[in-house]
């Protein structure tokens, strides 16, 4: 095989997506895989819609992600001198010609047929004729004139493909305002970068035969061209936001692992042809061939993701995680220091985490007392004379229980549970609750110890004055 030369040209008119970031996995493993060049285009012709910052993203997601391309990265908007030249050419060679008929002109030939086709009115027109329209200042496109051939290419996911020319009018390649379309931008792009190979979704598959024309028109080969499936979300309707498909930068800021995020993507309509799910980029890039490429279109599970990503939290390391976690508080103004009770803590959490935000989340109330309170949990274990009586009873446990351990504090709320006729969970859930502000937590001994007997105490005399007050107010 030639060298392998791939792209991905992402036009920054928003951030960079989970569609987007597939596609430049692909196109990224593939490469590698052929120890070949991933090329990075930013297609920015667009002046209305591309934004700086979203080029900024972009550029700033993939190389969170991992995918650093090769070589300067290649602006559109700084090429059109390039793609001036190449509409010269077409037009002196007799494969492109300017169209002067207005819209309201082609409609009226049209005449409401939707299988009409332009008529080539305006390639039949000679120099004088074109001459004249252009001193009258009168606008014109050009408009790429199609063989009668048809176009036949073997797509790297769905096979042999075949368009027939009668499908294809003669299609506009630069608009009245003198901007070239992007069929035409992205042939002259892929030859003047070399590119062998083109992987990108087949919502561009139209595009191809059109750009297969162009190649050929200005006498260059074409590039291999890959299809991949549309994602779906669960309902089978195409991936939106709805389904959890935010943009990468969101993931990164909910507290997914990049290598996580990596490993769920690559699995959205490719498969490494065993069993395996949690997959290194490097065991990805030696798998990776486009005929495991699934035709038929991914289906998106945020439960997956989130999943897949707890998977690599559980199995990062201790000092790793530890680093995490004092970053995340530190972010929200919270000091926390490396010590025996943040090793614990952290071990505590680590099996019930799968994003690193639910770290601050599901912990801080270890360094915190809780601002509130569950309102379901208050109706449920904060109700009246009962919960005082019980919180009570928890904070005396606490007080006296000797040694200050986890099987000492079960083994005493057992057994007083016992001697009062009632369930250990009548101790425990309000206990929970007034200790976390949550009705769920880590085992609530192992909460107790780490929290310490006085932060327990003064916790529970404040749920109790909660209490109070709510039933005064009643």
């Amino acid at each position: 095989m030639e060298k392998v030369v791939v792209r991905f040209a992402p036009s920054p008119t928003g951030y960079l997506h989970i569609g987007g970031a597939r596609t430049a996995l692909f196109n990224y493993l593939f490469a590698k895989h052929y120890n070949g060049v991933f090329r990075l285009r930013i297609e920015d012709t667009d002046k209305k819609r591309s934004k700086p910052e979203f080029t900024e993203q972009i550029l700033a997601s993939m190389a969170w992600l991992g995918l650093e391309p090769d070589g300067e990265v290649v602006f559109q908007s700084k090429r059109f001198p390039r793609y001036r030249a190449a509409v010269e050419a077409l037009r002196e060679n007799g494969r492109a010609y300017r169209c002067f008929c207005t819209r309201e002109e082609i409609e009226e030939r049209r005449g409401g047929n939707p299988g009409w086709k332009y008529d080539r009115k305006c390639a039949a027109l000679n120099e004088d004729e074109i001459q004249k329209k252009l001193k009258t200042g009168q606008p014109f496109v050009v408009r790429l004139k199609i063989p009668s051939e048809p176009i036949f290419f073997k797509d790297m996911v769905r096979g042999a493909m075949r368009f027939s020319e009668k499908e294809f009018e003669d299609f506009i390649i630069v608009r009245s305002d003198g901007f070239p379309i992007y069929q035409l931008t992205v042939v002259v792009d892929d030859h003047d970068m070399g590119i062998t190979h083109v992987i990108r979704g087949d919502d561009h598959l139209s595009n191809t035969p059109k750009q297969i024309f162009l190649y050929r028109a200005l006498g260059f080969e074409p590039p291999e061209f890959g299809h991949i499936p549309l994602i779906l979300g669960p309902d089978k309707k195409r991936l939106s936001k709805r389904h959890g498909a935010t943009s990468v930068e969101e993931y990164r800021e909910t507290g997914f692992l990049s290598e996580a995020l990596v490993n769920f993507i690559a699995l959205l309509g490719w498969n490494p042809g065993d069993d395996r799910e949690i997959m290194d980029l490097n065991e990805m890039i030696r798998g990776f061939s486009t005929e495991r490429i699934s035709k038929s279109a991914a289906v998106f599970d945020y439960t997956k993701a989130l999943w897949l990503n707890g998977q690599y939290i559980s199995m990062l390391s201790d000092d790793k995680l530890e680093e995490i976690f004092i970053d995340i508080y530190e972010q929200k103004d919270i000091t926390v220091n490396k010590s025996d009770q943040l090793s614990r803590i952290i071990q505590l959490l680590r099996p019930r985490i799968r994003t690193l935000s639910e770290l601050f989340n599901s912990g801080r109330f270890f360094f915190q007392q809780p601002k509130s309170y569950d309102e379901k949990g208050v109706r449920k274990h904060f109700s009246g004379d009962f919960a005082v009586e019980i919180l009570k009873a928890d904070a005396e446990l606490i007080e006296k229980c000797d040694p200050f351990d986890e099987a000492e504090l079960e083994k005493r709320l057992r057994a007083e549970a016992e001697r009062e006729g009632r369930k250990a969970a009548h101790y425990i859930h309000p206990l929970r609750l007034a200790l976390t502000g949550s009705t769920a937590s880590p085992g609530i001994f192992e909460t107790v110890v780490l929290v310490g007997r006085d932060e327990c105490l003064s916790r529970i005399e404040r749920a109790i004055r909660y209490i109070e007050s709510i039933e005064g107010r009643e």
